[in-house]
């Protein structure tokens, strides 16, 4: 069990006022529709200029659209799902475990005041993290680079692997080790990166060149050609070190029924079979085109 379990099971109301184990509730007596209900000390309704965001949230970038359609929502039915804050003495304000972005759509929408569940007892930084890593990992809300930079956060605070990392918020080693890659790109590939010009997937296959300068220069120049990750890791490939013979030496062929030979040779062979099936997927819509212009000549 990780100390994600161990915090859901003392946390008062997790982050609904439906639900929790904490020693902050209340057992609700009688049949009926109160059969199976806990009542919860802890709920309240906060003004809005009495909470903040917390500063070590490592989610920065909000979609605006998503965002401006629960301000719709929560102008039509409220906020369903209530904030999870705790005190700060030194702010002298609550403090947003979970639920920013709830927090900034009621603003938007003009609320006075959000329904919240008050976290008693001290937190760690790491602990506060590492809920806050979840939230977003679940809604999906995180950018990559915003999450790598909370994974290493975790790591650095708590002296763990990333194995460890993985464990306790129960997602994959590999997806920890390629959201960590990231932090090693130039920055200029992690902005393409936040921006959405390059994909994660694409950025991670870049991180395995060693040479900073040939990492932006081809990130720059997938963005520009847009090419695919099966065609990134080719590229990749074709520049390591040792590679550059075996990438001239790699032919792949391929013999029909009707006795046409397809030889695919360079930088897709080498990469394997998936980059030689994009390669002859790209070949094909070549000759599609080819055929099109033929016909168009012919009918001019």
């Amino acid at each position: 069990m990780g100390k994600l379990d161990d915090m859901r099971k003392t946390a008062p109301g997790a982050e609904s006022i439906g639900v929790g184990v904490g020693p902050q509730r209340q057992a609700a007596v009688g049949a009926g529709q109160h059969k199976g209900v806990e009542r919860l000390i802890g709920g309240s309704s906060i003004q809005v200029d009495r909470l903040t965001r917390d500063p070590s949230q490592p989610r920065e970038i909000f979609d605006e659209a998503a965002l401006q359609e629960l301000v719709e929502s929560i102008e039509s039915l409220g906020v369903l799902q209530p904030l999870r804050v705790r005190w700060d003495e030194e702010l002298a304000m609550y403090v947003i475990i979970a639920g920013e972005r709830r927090f900034r759509a009621a603003k938007m929408a003009g609320l006075k005041s959000i329904p919240c569940v008050i976290q008693e007892g001290e937190l760690t930084e790491s602990q506060r993290l590492i809920e806050q890593l979840a939230e977003n990992i679940i809604r999906a809300d995180l950018q990559p680079v915003e999450q790598a930079k909370a994974f290493r956060r975790l790591i650095d605070l708590n002296g763990w692997t990333a194995r460890q990392l993985a464990r306790e918020l129960h997602i994959a080693e590999a997806n920890v080790a390629k959201a960590l890659a990231l932090l090693d790109l130039p920055e200029s590939v992690q902005e393409q990166v936040e921006t959405g010009r390059l994909a994660p997937s694409v950025a991670y296959e870049v991180s395995r060149l060693d040479n900073p300068e040939e990492q932006a220069t081809l990130a720059e120049r997938i963005v520009i050609e847009k090419l695919t990750r099966d065609q990134a890791i080719a590229a990749v490939q074709a520049k390591k070190p040792g590679r550059a013979n075996a990438t001239k030496r790699a032919k792949e062929e391929f013999r029909l029924d009707d006795g046409t030979r397809i030889t695919i040779t360079g930088p897709a062979a080498a990469a394997g079979r998936d980059a030689i099936v994009a390669a002859l997927k790209r070949a094909l819509k070549q000759a599609h085109e080819l055929d099109q212009d033929t016909a168009q000549d012919s009918a001019a």
